[in-house]
């Protein structure tokens, strides 16, 4: 039995497939850009909270533009994909279910290598500072695997995205007549 999108479905489908971002994520390299720069933000939010200490005001002064930025590269990325990992799989077709597959399948395999490499260094410091390592050093390890965990498709995702066409390029399969 085949479910039926919803309206969510339909409403969530147009707003992927908005015409009005695709000059921002059209090429490659604009997706590039806008990945390390998701990146960068996924990085700088938690790090402003040390930063900040006790001062609540420099805190917030840090952390609300950081996280709007952040949501303004996250829509851009998702837009790139055109929703490939927040749409549900009732709307998608099967070559996008199946990039889909292989996106989480590429991010996993990084994902394993990136908790070998946190929980290795984590190791090396305990060795190398007899047991004096910072403890919350754990603690920002463990944010930082779950963080890329939760992301690391996306950034993939929009990695792997094809170029859109220019306006003077036919789509695939199209004739002029």
């Amino acid at each position: 039995m085949t479910v039926q999108p919803t309206r969510y479905d339909r409403a969530m489908l147009d707003v992927m497939n908005r015409e009005e971002p695709r000059s921002w994520h059209a090429r490659r390299g604009q997706r590039r850009v806008w990945t390390v720069a998701h990146m960068a933000l996924t990085v700088a939010t938690p790090a402003a909270f040390p930063l900040a200490g006790e001062n609540a005001v420099l805190l917030i002064a840090l952390v609300v533009p950081l996280v709007l930025a952040w949501c303004v590269c996250t829509g851009v990325l998702n837009s790139s994909t055109r929703g490939l990992l927040e749409l549900r799989a009732r709307v998608l077709d099967e070559r996008q279910l199946a990039e889909r597959g292989r996106v989480h399948t590429v991010a996993h395999r990084a994902q394993t290598g990136l908790m070998a490499a946190g929980l290795g260094g984590l190791g090396l410091a305990h060795l190398v500072t007899d047991g004096g390592v910072d403890p919350l050093a754990p603690a920002a390890v463990l944010v930082g695997l779950l963080l890329t965990h939760w992301l690391l498709p996306l950034w993939t995702a929009a990695l792997r995205a094809q170029d859109e066409p220019t306006a003077d390029e036919e789509p695939a399969g199209t004739t002029a007549g």
